[in-house]
């Protein structure tokens, strides 16, 4: 077997493992919380986290049944990027309004970005790069998701799931400027997640 089969099969080998990890971690948090917690996971799933891993799951599932998936790095980028910042977000700023690092939250916001985060820098050598325009692409969900945190959920008498986007918490100015420092926060980081991407490709 010549050196580039055997890096092959080891990249394979690592593939299926991250991506198996991050199906599992996320169906063994969302069991978790509805086995262990008095809410259960159906309150939760407003929450941009929850939302976020779902994608991640069922993305990297897919990729495991059709290899061709990996090929959509927009669509890649994008779930490497919300799992991303949900994490920093959640552990820079929100640790102290939730229950902590229970085993839920850790593999929600710790290993599952984690694990992302390694498999776009790994797994993804070798693939089309990152066009230009899909990081602003990028900021269609978050930006929808912010309206509806922000207006929708306001509207109907609850509030908006974090207290950053929440105008009876910490006012309206205070919103609007977290949502411009949010938006500036996910254009950056994908721009950062695509040169990364790129330029371990370029070294593969």
């Amino acid at each position: 077997m010549s050196p580039l089969q055997t890096r092959g099969g080891l990249r394979r080998t690592v593939r299926l493992t991250i991506r198996l990890s991050i199906v599992l971690a996320v169906v063994l948090a969302l069991i978790l919380v509805e086995t262990s917690s008095r809410s259960g996971v159906s309150w939760r799933l407003i929450t941009f986290t929850y939302q976020a891993n779902i994608l991640a799951a069922a993305y990297y599932a897919w990729t495991l049944c059709s290899p061709r998936a990996d090929a959509r790095s927009g669509v890649r980028g994008a779930v490497v990027l919300y799992v991303v910042v949900a994490g920093l977000v959640w552990n820079l700023f929100l640790t102290g309004h939730s229950m902590g690092y229970t085993p839920a939250n850790f593999l929600l916001h710790v290993a599952v970005p984690t694990l992302a985060a390694i498999d776009w820098l790994v797994i993804g050598r070798g693939q089309s790069p990152v066009r230009w325009w899909q990081p602003i692409v990028w900021l269609a969900y978050p930006a929808a998701y912010g309206a509806l945190a922000f207006l929708v959920l306001n509207n109907l008498g609850r509030r908006a799931p974090y207290y950053f986007l929440d105008p009876g918490s910490v006012g309206a100015a205070a919103v609007l400027m977290n949502v411009g420092l949010l938006a500036a926060g996910f254009l950056a980081l994908g721009y950062l997640l695509a040169g990364l991407a790129r330029a371990t490709s370029a070294n593969a």
